[in-house]
């Protein structure tokens, strides 16, 4: 019988395939349109698509993602999403081709919340499911070797969700995840701009301010110009947005982060916690690189963080090893 390996990663901003064989092979925005008919609602576009259609439609069209938070909300539209992005790669699954999917989930998620992304590739033809902490395949991404005697203490800061773990000998020895990510912060921006502008905007020009502006020093003073609407007369308007009106949006969130940082070492043994100084903070995902945040770390942690280029694909990456490496993947499982 012939068989299909998929690594996939269903995060609350975007869904990466990882094909045994090829790689990456897809990414794009873990977003559905759907439309409402009469009492049920129909879907119409998924993806980038979806994601163009943010704040572009009338009342009839939501945009959202079946995923969030790093818990999947809705199994039919997730199940949507991913058959469809199936069918556009051509992935086969049937009796006569089995197909194997490693699927990245959330740190310290509950059996009910692991089961619906179990049912969703089940609902795809997946015959058989195995579930990895995402963080282990940051880790792998960031080319750390998750099996020595060697503790390293990893953050991964996604849209939906930031982990922080300590890994060592193939093993979480403590952890945390924290349901705010980079989303949170898009909509703190929107709410930040609505208050002080009094102009309403989207989520896309939230999110392209966070990235293009975004920092996380107080006397930044870039600046960028963005469309809005008034809210007191509903005319479009242009405003200048401040690279301290957006940390002044977002501090508090990265404090927040520290706070679990800091809980997770200060659970650590004495042995664990003098390699964690040692080797420092490896800092992944998207909101890794808002400007300045590794400094930010480090004067609050008083450890070195180190951002490396792998941060938006360190979990596809890590996905990709997994797939070709059934002996690295089986020492993870057996410590779960």
């Amino acid at each position: 019988m012939a068989e299909s390996t998929l690594g996939i990663d269903f995060g609350s901003s975007y869904i990466s395939i990882i094909k045994k064989g090829e790689g990456l092979v897809l990414k794009e925005d873990n977003l559905v349109a759907v439309k409402k008919v009469g009492d049920s609602y129909k879907s119409e576009e998924i993806g980038n698509k979806a994601k163009s259609m943010l704040g572009k439609t009338d009342e009839r069209i939501l945009v959202f993602s079946p995923c969030c938070s790093g818990e999947i909300i809705s199994i039919p539209h997730a199940t949507y999403v991913l058959k469809e992005f199936l069918s556009k790669l051509s992935v086969k699954r049937n009796f006569f081709h089995k197909l194997k999917v490693i699927i990245a989930i959330p740190m310290g998620i509950t059996k009910e919340e692991k089961l619906k992304y179990v049912e969703v590739c089940k609902n795809v033809g997946a015959s058989e499911v195995v579930c990895i902490p995402k963080i282990f395949c940051t880790a792998l991404g960031e080319n750390l070797n998750i099996t020595a005697n060697n503790a390293r203490l990893v953050i991964d800061m996604g849209g939906g969700t930031v982990e922080c773990a300590v890994i060592n000998l193939g093993t979480i020895i403590s952890g945390s995840t924290l349901c705010i990510g980079g989303r949170t912060m898009d909509t703190a921006i929107v709410d930040f701009v609505k208050q002080k502008y009094n102009a309403e905007i989207g989520l896309n020009s939230a999110q392209m301010l966070k990235e293009e502006i975004g920092s996380l020093y107080p006397n930044d003073s870039a600046s960028m110009e963005i469309n809005g609407v008034s809210i007191t007369d509903n005319i479009p308007v242009n405003i200048t947005v401040t690279a301290k009106d957006i940390y002044n949006a977002i501090h508090l969130f990265l404090d927040e982060i520290v706070r679990i940082i800091q809980t997770t070492i200060n659970t650590l043994p004495p042995e664990i916690s003098s390699d964690v100084v040692r080797n420092g903070v490896v800092l992944s995902g998207g909101c890794s690189k808002i400007v300045g945040i590794n400094k930010y770390l480090r004067q609050k942690l008083g450890l070195n963080v180190i951002i490396s280029d792998n941060s938006d694909n360190a979990v596809s990456l890590g996905l990709n090893t997994l797939i070709n490496n059934n002996d690295l993947l089986n020492k993870i499982l057996i410590n779960l």
